[in-house]
């Protein structure tokens, strides 16, 4: 996924990452994904490539300038149809769906030690941190538990498989974010005031 930087997509509030050649940003809002993981709680991505661009969003944004100016061979259109090929593929001919709750555990352990640090940083005392805590490391113990049966399926993989795919819904909230009900999930929301970018634990 990528993470645009300019006004309209500044970077998630997620702790920082090493910068990799390819970087594995936070879903915020912007894009055909939204209601899909923001509203519905469907696993999703959003794939790109970036780099200097300046026309995005105005009148010379067209079919002439990219032919011209962008990618004249479709170079880079085709490689991106490989990756969104490739990933399509992987998903449909997959016995187990290949998600990795053990990496999504940890990066909600960091978020919630952000939030921590952030909290402390801002003297903001009496927040309690436990019962965040105590769920992140639920998830971890499960996230583990269904990594070890991914990674070694048998039985009713329908079952398995459904587990999984429910696994985005139990981070969905019904009543919905303060002040924004619409977005229902507890992990990943566009900020209230940062554009596209994510914001993490937004409630």
């Amino acid at each position: 996924m990528k993470r645009r930087e300019d006004n309209e997509h500044q970077g998630s509030n997620a702790p920082p990452t090493s910068d990799e050649e390819v970087r594995v940003g936070d879903l915020g809002s912007g894009s055909d994904f939204t209601p899909f993981l923001q509203h519905a709680g469907v696993p999703s991505t959003d794939i790109g490539s970036e780099g200097p661009y300046g026309v995005y969003h105005s009148t010379f944004d067209d079919f002439a300038w990219y032919t011209q100016n962008a990618d004249p061979h479709f170079a880079y259109l085709q490689e991106m149809a490989r990756i969104l090929g490739l990933e399509a593929l992987r998903m449909a001919d997959a016995d187990v769906l290949p998600y990795d709750y053990t990496a999504y555990a940890r990066e909600i352990t960091a978020y919630i030690e952000a939030a921590q640090h952030k909290a402390a940083d801002a003297k903001l005392a009496g927040l309690d941190f436990a019962p965040a805590e105590a769920a992140a490391q639920r998830l971890t113990v499960a996230a583990q538990r269904a990594h070890d049966q991914e990674a070694a399926a048998s039985g009713d993989l329908v079952k398995l498989n459904n587990a999984l795919r429910g696994a985005e819904i139990a981070l969905l909230t019904d009543a919905g974010l303060p002040n924004r009900p619409w977005y229902k999930h507890t992990i990943y929301a566009p900020g209230e005031y940062t554009g596209y970018s994510a914001v993490v634990i937004p409630a």
